[in-house]
């Protein structure tokens, strides 16, 4: 009789989680992913993913919305004042602080949340971690 622990179902869930969130970004954003490698999107997924949940955000769309504004906007779009202090309303539901950065969040801190880093140097650094199975976080 072959077992299966619980650790093994919970990360065959996550990763069918992050597979479907690649689906999400090849569907939807393909001018932004379509370049990269599969296995380089999806170390990149995992990561938006992590913190994502880092944020409180624990929902498929959520956490997928939230992929997309860090692989699209920029990777640390979320540090951004105004964007950051509405993300850290975790007493507001998931979805009213998805829409607040829709509703809330001005054009130009936008401007500045697209500006928050050099997106080469930031993928660079989390493709040389997480490529590294001693630097990996666990899901």
């Amino acid at each position: 009789m072959l077992l299966v622990t619980k650790a093994q179902r919970r990360d065959a869930g996550y990763s069918a989680f992050v597979d479907r969130v690649v689906r999400h970004m090849k569907l939807h954003y393909w001018a932004d992913v379509g370049h990269l490698p599969p296995e380089v999107l999806w170390r990149r997924v995992s990561h938006c993913v992590e913190k994502g949940r880092e944020r409180g955000f624990t929902y498929e769309r959520s956490l997928a919305i939230f992929t997309a504004n860090m692989m699209r906007i920029d990777p640390r779009f979320h540090e951004q004042k105004n964007i950051a202090a509405l993300l850290a309303s975790t007493d507001r539901p998931e979805q009213e602080r998805l829409e607040g950065l829709v509703k809330e969040i001005s054009p130009h801190a936008w401007a500045e949340a697209g500006a928050m880093c050099d997106a080469k140097e930031y993928w660079w650094s989390v493709d040389r971690a997480m490529s590294d199975p001693a630097a990996r976080s666990e899901p």
